[in-house]
């Protein structure tokens, strides 16, 4: 799979998750205790490649009622992170291969998802089933003190019951 994106440089470019071809696989729910608990970082395995796509949801609580949420596009990152964390026991993932990416980060969830635009899915390992539709919110100027300036897209997730 070609990668469709030149990353975070240019919101011309940058990835737009309601314009991706169809995707599935697996995907694993990061909260970083550094920062706000209510939210949260989906990790969603990125085809048949060595990336997963990152998002941030902005209120998970609310994600996990199925409520329409804000969401903020960051990216692909390397796929071994997705399970390279702590579960909430303080143990690390059985799939981490032994690896920490981020000492705050801790796995709340994981299973399958399902993109077909303009639609996502998610099926949790404990049986939780969640549907959204994608729609394009913005484009936003990002600064991250150790990657430094980026554009950034959002999305509205919206609730499908």
């Amino acid at each position: 799979m070609k990668l469709p994106i030149v990353l975070g440089t240019d919101p011309e470019n940058t990835i737009r998750i309601d314009k991706l071809p169809p995707l599935k696989g697996e995907f694993a729910v990061h909260i970083h205790t550094s920062e706000n608990e209510n939210n949260a970082h989906l990790k969603l395995e990125y085809g048949d490649t060595d990336y997963c796509l990152s998002l941030y949801v902005f209120n998970y609580p609310k994600f996990l009622k199925n409520e329409t949420v804000r969401v903020r596009n960051y990216d692909l990152w390397p796929k071994w992170i997705m399970f390279a964390a702590k579960l909430p026991d303080g143990k690390l993932h059985p799939r981490s291969g032994g690896k920490v990416y981020r000492e705050d980060a801790v796995i709340v969830g994981e299973g399958r998802y399902s993109l077909e635009n303009p639609f996502i899915s998610f099926e949790f390992r404990d049986g939780t089933k969640l549907s959204f539709r994608v729609e394009f919110y913005r484009y936003v100027r990002y600064y991250s003190p150790k990657y430094g300036k980026s554009f950034r897209s959002e999305y509205w997730f919206i609730g499908i019951d």
